[in-house]
């Protein structure tokens, strides 16, 4: 079989399980590469994953579809720039696997200082099968060993297409509670630039983890303090504040789409003030309780 042959292959297989589970052709592609990706990466020590595709895991496709894949490094950021971030992702995107994969890499572009003050990058991965271009995807690596620190775990990421090269992975991972409270620091800033946020996925992902059960308060409450501190050196806000009205249609289109119960705006908000009104008391009491 010619490269072009298994591409063409594969991309057959992907469209046919994409048809049978009633998903977007693309969106189950991407899957594919993240996967790919991430069983390389799991190899190492230094990489977890966050952001949108952890959802993607662990509410399947409830979740928001992610076009990046979001990493955090926990190396020291003092001993890494663009160029030493490019070895590193370089050396684990070249194991061979049993996938037929291979992987090369644009050269990292910074991304906007976080709060914390820690670099970031944002890298385009191209994927390979056999040789022939399959997809290309975006990866957003940042350093955050100090905030994600006790907010990590195992996250088992079972593989898109049930294939003997293609196996399920576990790979460290942001634990939901830290996941929220990223999420969480990111809504309260809403007002903390000349123009209100417009990322309305904060608010949808936190109302997401909320319906699936998967937000535990005291837990979630924990690590909004640490988040917050690393941060921002400043305790997290006693209330959330409400979004702007230029959500409205956005979060209510979302809402549809994800088939929430919380389907518009005053409501999702009134769903996630309500529960961080509880992580915030259950805090406060538990300190209290240690006094």
């Amino acid at each position: 079989m010619t490269p072009s042959d298994r591409a063409r292959s594969l991309t057959d297989r992907v469209r046919f399980v994409a048809n049978e589970r009633a998903v977007d052709v693309a969106r189950l592609r991407r899957q594919l590469v993240f996967q790919c990706v991430l069983a390389r990466l799991a190899v190492d020590d230094v990489w977890v994953l966050k952001g949108g595709y952890c959802l993607e895991v662990r509410l399947g496709g409830v979740a928001r579809a992610t076009k990046d894949l979001d990493l955090a490094f926990r190396g020291d950021a003092s001993l890494i720039d663009a160029h030493q971030m490019s070895e590193l992702l370089e050396t684990a995107l070249d194991r061979e696997l049993d996938d037929g994969f291979t992987f090369s890499i644009d050269e990292p572009k910074a991304l906007a200082a976080a709060e914390a003050g820690q670099p970031g990058w944002r890298v385009s991965v191209r994927a390979f099968i056999g040789g022939a271009a399959f997809e290309t995807v975006k990866l957003d690596v940042v350093v955050r060993a100090a905030e994600i620190r006790g907010g990590t775990g195992p996250l088992a990421v079972e593989p898109v297409l049930q294939s003997p090269e293609f196996t399920s992975i576990v790979i460290a991972a942001v634990d939901i509670p830290q996941h929220a409270a990223e999420k969480t620091h990111a809504y309260a800033r809403i007002y903390a630039h000349d123009r209100p946020s417009s990322r309305v996925k904060d608010l949808v992902d936190l109302v997401l983890l909320i319906e699936a059960g998967l937000l535990e308060p005291r837990s979630w409450a924990v690590r909004l303090v640490h988040v917050f501190t690393v941060r921002d050196r400043t305790p997290p806000p006693a209330e959330l504040p409400e979004p702007p009205e230029s959500w409205r249609v956005p979060y209510g289109a979302m809402g549809e789409e994800l088939q929430l119960a919380a389907s518009d705006l005053d409501a999702g908000w009134r769903l996630v003030a309500e529960m961080y009104a509880i992580a915030v008391t259950a805090f406060d009491e538990h300190h209290l309780d240690m006094e």
